[in-house]
């Protein structure tokens, strides 16, 4: 299927005028174009989000914490700090772990992340990761196997 070259040239031509008459001429429009994308983004189930978008939504879940429990700075950096390794190692990416409501755009919940004030008064945190359950499988009926091999070497043997 060679192309000679002038009909697809033409054809592009066409399709990028098309595209140009689309954009946006000026800065404020196509800011406005950006933004709506934006707040669209935040609008995907958990699971749907970017990396970065994630971390975004778990610096907005510290600091809702944070104004909840009266958390210090080294508190709530803690506790940012948890979630990001969490994030890391792929704890946070199920959508049964993190409770995110789309509408609100905001994390309601983390499961798993535990929050105990001490002696000392620091709020302490740890994130309970939970161990695949080991699957039992049935093992297969070897004992006719074994007494047909036991009788063929019975058999070579003599």
């Amino acid at each position: 299927m060679a192309s000679t070259g002038v009909g697809a040239s033409a054809s592009h031509t066409a399709d990028l005028k098309k595209t140009i008459r689309r954009l946006p001429n000026d800065e404020a429009s196509l800011n406005r174009v950006l933004d709506d994308s934006i707040k669209d983004a935040y609008k995907r189930p958990w699971h749907r989000l970017e990396r970065g978008l994630r971390l975004n939504r778990l610096r907005a879940f510290v600091e809702d914490e944070k104004k909840k429990f009266n958390l210090t700075q080294f508190e709530s950096a803690s506790l940012l700090g948890i979630l990001q390794k969490a994030l890391d190692k792929k704890l946070l990416n199920s959508k049964t772990t993190v409770i995110y409501d789309q509408d609100k755009e905001a994390i309601l919940e983390i499961k798993g992340l535990v929050m105990h004030r001490g002696a000392d008064n620091i709020m302490k945190y740890q994130l309970l990761e939970k161990k695949p359950a080991a699957t039992l499988r049935k093992k297969k009926d070897d004992a006719p196997a074994a007494a047909a091999g036991l009788a063929v070497t019975a058999a070579t043997s003599q």
